[in-house]
């Protein structure tokens, strides 16, 4: 791709580029030439690069040589890792090869600087392969020790299997009864966990070591799963907590509670002792984590539970997002009871410390709440309070269905006010910008390497600026010409950017995010079945991300995302003949566009709305669903029974407002109106 698109630019476009990156060009050259074959140039141009490019640019570029030339050639290149890079990634590149050489007692030595819990899975997989090859006689002590550290994975299994090969298990080692018991409950065989869990107090007592978080934590797995007398343990860990503080309290207090809860008929013990775990660890993952416990077990039993649990403890709430699917959740059962007020208190509590995606729904929908005559503002006028609850939507970076809704309901039509709304993305944060990395993301866009650009993106993309992100979401659009995957690639940096930007956008990045491929087949199917472009748009959006070659778990195909069944039903009533392929995108859109047509033709009045979530759950159940509601459609969408059909509404509706205003001069305000029926 490089070559090609490099070999075509002009002599004046080269020499700009050359201008513009300077010293990194050699990177970008050298790449070429490997897709060329030519690795001796290759490494004539990555040996400049590593002395003279950017820092980040010159590391890849010293990774980049220990993988091409001869043995020779790599071991020098690893040589040079090893003396100017420290970092896990770098070392094992180097280590890589100097495995298969044979050095392993030089991978013992460079791995030797790395404490347990900073070794990465695969240098740890490097360090003890290469302590098995030389017997070393730390090897025992090493893998216990960085076992222990950290949870026990696939990495931590495999060198586990590897020691035992090599060494075989001595039964009468504490160290390797204690490893025994971390493989069983990795297994998930919590019976013969349980089993040998009666020992652990005894080998504890021959190391002379404290208890060790990871040991109670799976003690509390096994326990969990492996008997049933649920109380009986649940007391054990409760008597063991009190014994204990800081994380091993909480993390015994937190089985003690999920125990309790398995044993059914102890609700006031399960939610004690989840708050005495909340109460005794710090703010992070194992606070949010025993805080979600807490919060679902509470969705069984009382809403004016988790309002006061909420009250106490949201404010330390370190991953918002992370209790997202929570007040999903939430959200249902509150509306499906019609418990208003409760709903409007949650809003007024989480507002701060929820995702904005979650805030910004509760926003709205109190609003709507408020719209209706429901809840009590606490002496607030309802009407202002409503319009503070919108405006808060408005203003906030959250998902475009709730703010084309918002907009819908303040009556903002204005195409410029509506504009700068839509480019707003919440608050503006001082994002910390690796301009080395904008570099390299920029640099392989402009000399051409589409391949290079998602991975990196990936890697990097919280230390990228806004340019950055749109220039490499725009160029893979343009080289969808290429290939179907680069149209999706862009359509996801396009996507993730646009949601978690905070400050405003450009109009680019909008028409980046909601993008019209294969505008031809489109408007085609839109004629010849009497549908909306922006509907079609949304809901091939929706169902595949524009990805034509997609298949779900579930079997359904290609950009509308058939199943076999309604494929084969549509190929009959467009007499496609037996010979027709469900992923070519024409033959696709035009049996989705005809299914989703007749859809519209069976719901009550001939509802879009109704169509588009049939589409996805199924008619019988839509008809039954509404048959069953007597809410207005905002509110029955998220009342809906699966949350992937609450959701995916949601996607159609924004989507669908989004292509409107973008492509076809219709106001948010008017799509949601025209979808959601809202007077």
């Amino acid at each position: 791709m490089f070559a090609a698109l490099f070999a075509s630019c002009s002599k004046s476009k080269a020499q700009s580029l050359k201008k513009q990156y300077k010293n990194d060009t050699s990177y970008f050259m050298a790449l070429s030439a490997l897709d060329k074959g030519d690795q001796k140039s290759a490494i004539t141009f990555f040996k400049q690069s590593r002395a003279k490019s950017n820092p980040k640019i010159a590391r890849l570029s010293a990774i980049e040589l220990s993988k091409i030339g001869n043995v020779i050639e790599r071991t020098k290149a690893c040589d040079y890792i090893c003396k100017n890079y420290d970092d896990a990634e770098a070392v094992y590149a180097a280590c890589k090869v100097f495995f298969e050489q044979g050095e392993y007692s030089r991978i013992i030595s460079l791995t030797d600087r790395f404490k347990f819990n900073g070794l990465t899975d695969d240098l740890a997989e490097l360090r003890f392969l290469s302590m098995i090859k030389k017997d070393d006689s730390r090897l025992q002590d090493d893998i216990f020790e960085w076992i222990f550290c950290k949870p026990y994975g696939k990495t931590q299994n495999k060198i586990w299997n590897a020691f035992v090969e090599f060494k075989g298990i001595a039964e009468d080692e504490p160290k390797i009864q204690l490893l025994i018991f971390r493989n069983l409950v990795y297994k998930k065989n919590y019976i013969a966990a349980c089993e040998e869990s009666s020992k652990l107090k005894e080998l504890y007592s021959v190391l002379d070591r404290p208890l060790d978080y990871q040991i109670i934590s799976d003690l509390g797995k096994a326990r969990l799963y492996g008997t049933e007398d649920f109380k009986t343990d649940a007391k054990k860990f409760e008597a063991l907590a009190r014994t204990l503080d800081g994380q091993n309290a909480f993390c015994a207090y937190f089985y003690a509670a999920r125990l309790y809860d398995r044993a059914g008929r102890y609700q006031d013990l399960t939610q004690n002792n989840f708050k005495k775990a909340l109460d005794v660890i710090e703010e992070g993952d194992k606070f949010d984590n025993c805080l979600w416990y807490l919060l679902n077990m509470q969705l069984r039993t009382s809403t004016g539970d988790i309002i006061q649990t909420l009250k106490k403890y949201a404010g330390r709430i370190s991953n918002p997002s992370y209790f997202d699917d929570f007040f999903d959740n939430l959200s249902v059962l509150l509306l499906s009871h019609a418990q208003w007020q409760d709903f409007y208190d949650v809003w007024k509590i989480i507002d701060s410390c929820a995702s904005e995606e979650t805030a910004c729904k509760f926003a709205y929908l109190s609003g709507r709440i408020l719209e209706e005559g429901y809840g009590d503002t606490r002496g607030q006028p309802k009407t202002k309070e409503a319009v503070a609850a919108f405006t808060r939507v408005l203003s906030g970076n959250c998902d475009i269905y709730y703010k084309v809704c918002a907009l819908e309901r303040m009556n903002i039509v204005d195409k410029t006010y509506v504009t700068d709304i839509l480019l707003s993305g919440g608050t503006s944060v001082d994002n910390e910008t690796d301009r080395d990395a904008c570099t390299l993301l920029s640099g392989y866009a402009a000399f051409g390497f589409p391949q290079k650009i998602y991975s990196q993106w990936l890697s990097d993309r919280k230390v990228l600026d806004l340019e950055t992100c749109i220039q490499a979401s725009k160029f893979l659009n343009q080289c969808g010409a290429f290939s179907n995957d680069y149209r999706v690639q862009s359509l996801r940096i396009a996507n993730r950017t646009r949601n978690s930007w905070a400050g405003k956008i450009p109009y680019e990045l909008l028409e980046l995010t909601y993008p019209r491929f294969y505008y031809q087949f489109i408007e085609e199917a839109c004629k010849e079945n009497n549908l909306q472009e922006q509907v079609l748009y949304a809901l091939i959006r929706s169902e595949s991300f524009f990805d034509a070659s997609i298949s779900s778990k579930a079997g359904a195909q290609g950009l509308t995302q058939l199943m076999n069944g309604t494929a084969g039903d549509e190929a009959r009533k467009l007499k496609l003949g037996d010979d027709y392929d469900v992923l070519d995108p024409k033959t696709n859109i035009n049996m989705g566009s005809h299914y989703l047509a007749s859809l519209i033709e069976r719901t009550p009045d001939n509802s879009v709305l109704l169509a588009m979530l049939a589409y996805n759950a199924g008619l019988t159940n839509v008809r039954k669903w509404k048959n069953a509601n007597s809410l207005p459609m905002d509110f029955y969408i998220e009342t809906l029974p699966f949350p992937e059909t609450r959701g995916y509404g949601r996607k159609m509706v924004g989507a669908a407002a989004m292509y409107g205003f973008l492509y076809y001069n219709i106001t948010p305000a008017q799509t949601v109106r025209d979808l959601l029926y809202l007077r």
